[in-house]
């Protein structure tokens, strides 16, 4: 009986030995076929089981393959140590997807800088300034049969000269992504460099010795003072410069987590989530605003002993400074991104003015000087719709529209009047618009 017992304790070892044999992993083992498509590798391939594995070698060191590791991402995939998906999911690495653009790509750098040309056209009042006009009946044959109306208009126009170009550079950091997926920038601008310039001469077709003839400025300028009445020719030359820089913190969001996707060539691809994203910013900004205006008379034969012109030159300077406030709104592909985006802000605006006119040369009829200075609140505003193309991950193409509104300052037009002695009160009611578009090119390093 106990060789009878001793005999089944050794079948039943034996069987068990055996089927422990049978689950082990092998090239021809039960498991093979329940392993997932990523372990499943043809011969060839450099990843694929290593059929000559020694059989003393453990059964995880027989079956799984050493994966070539998915490149590791800068910021929010750092953790998983060169696999996307993270250790438990290394298996994939056996096929790799295919990238495209993505949205853990953009935006990908410490530093990054931005330059759009922009074509802008400035007004700064609905109907222009009106210096000087004439208006007489005249007839061009001695019958008198044929009489016209002479209607002569010295104008600074508030549309003009049109468009002129101006750029915008900007340079911004990185400073950290928070745990809301959002970066956090610092960023310094600086936008200007056009001179809007009007020039315009105009000479009289009545001007002789009699009274109330030739070009007869605007009552709403001399204000019934003696000033360039009667000249036989007028001319005038107008231009404004504007630059403004900023400095701004800005939070902005980022798309959404990336998608795998199995095309139906069996590939998986990499893609990003397509993502409406919204930003803000605060800053401090600074804009000058100069004007010039140079105006001149000849020939005053009504208000001058002798024919004689005079001048009246006029400089203003607006320094603006204060903060503002904004934020966007934006739609984010792989490819494409369209941004619409405003601020705005309160300024102290300090206003210069130094103004001189004279009437006469020789014989001067009246004069005045003027150097005033005054203290004033401003506003400033500016919205924008941007487009981008992204031609490389860190390289895209920029077009957009914009508008930056100023009121609340001085303008050179709004400052002339013939008030003997100078008139230290300062016009600061005006305001300036720039309407127009750009073109671009913005990088990340």
């Amino acid at each position: 009986m106990k060789n009878i017992c001793a005999l089944l304790v050794v079948v039943q070892l034996a069987a068990a030995s055996q089927l422990a044999g049978a689950q082990q992993a092998g090239p021809d083992g039960p498991l093979t076929s329940d392993l997932p498509p990523a372990l499943e590798q043809p011969a060839d391939d450099p990843g694929a089981l290593d059929r000559s594995a020694s059989p003393n070698e453990g059964a995880a060191d027989s079956l799984t393959p050493i994966p070539e590791p998915i490149a590791a991402g800068e910021g929010e995939f750092d953790e998983f140590d060169g696999s996307i998906l993270g250790e438990p999911m290394k298996m994939l690495a056996g096929c790799t997807p295919l990238f495209e653009s993505s949205g853990t790509w953009l935006r990908r750098g410490f530093w990054f800088g931005e330059v759009d040309y922009w074509m802008m056209n400035r007004s700064w009042d609905k109907k222009g300034v009106t210096l000087a006009r004439e208006e007489a009946v005249r007839s061009n044959n001695p019958t008198g049969l044929t009489p016209f109306v002479v209607a002569n208009v010295l104008n600074l126009e508030g549309h003009s000269p049109g468009a002129e170009g101006m750029g915008r550079v900007k340079l911004g950091r990185f400073l950290f992504r928070d745990s809301r997926n959002r970066d956090h920038l610092l960023e310094a601008s600086w936008w200007g460099g056009g001179s809007f310039e009007q020039a315009v001469s105009l000479e009289s077709a009545t001007a002789s010795a009699a009274a109330n003839t030739g070009l007869q400025v605007s009552n709403f300028i001399d204000r019934v003072n003696p000033s360039f009445d009667g000249a036989s020719a007028m001319d005038f030359f107008y231009r404004n410069q504007t630059n403004s820089a900023e400095v701004n913190y800005e939070v902005r969001q980022r798309m959404d987590r990336d998608q795998l996707v199995l095309q139906p060539s069996g590939q998986w691809v990499r893609t990003a989530s397509p993502t409406r994203t919204l930003s803000f910013l605060t800053g401090i900004r600074y804009v000058n605003l100069r004007e010039l205006l140079d105006w001149n008379s000849t020939d005053n034969v009504a208000t001058t002993a002798t024919d004689e012109g005079g001048f009246y030159n006029v400089m203003t300077e607006n320094n603006l400074l204060g903060t503002q406030i904004g934020g966007s709104l934006s739609q984010e592909t792989a490819r494409w991104s369209v941004t619409a985006s405003a601020k705005a802000g309160a300024y102290w605006n300090r206003i210069d003015l130094n103004s001189s006119f004279q009437v006469g040369e020789t014989t001067v009829r009246t004069s005045g000087r003027t150097n005033s200075e005054e203290d004033d609140l401003a506003f400033v505003g500016e919205a924008e719709i941007l487009g981008k193309w992204h031609l490389r991950p860190n390289v895209s193409l920029r077009a957009g529209f914009g508008l930056l509104f100023i009121d609340s300052v001085a303008l050179a037009p709004h400052q002339v009047n013939f008030v003997p002695g100078g008139y230290t009160a300062i016009a600061n009611a005006g305001d300036s618009v720039f309407l127009g578009g750009s073109l671009g090119l913005e990088s990340y390093w």
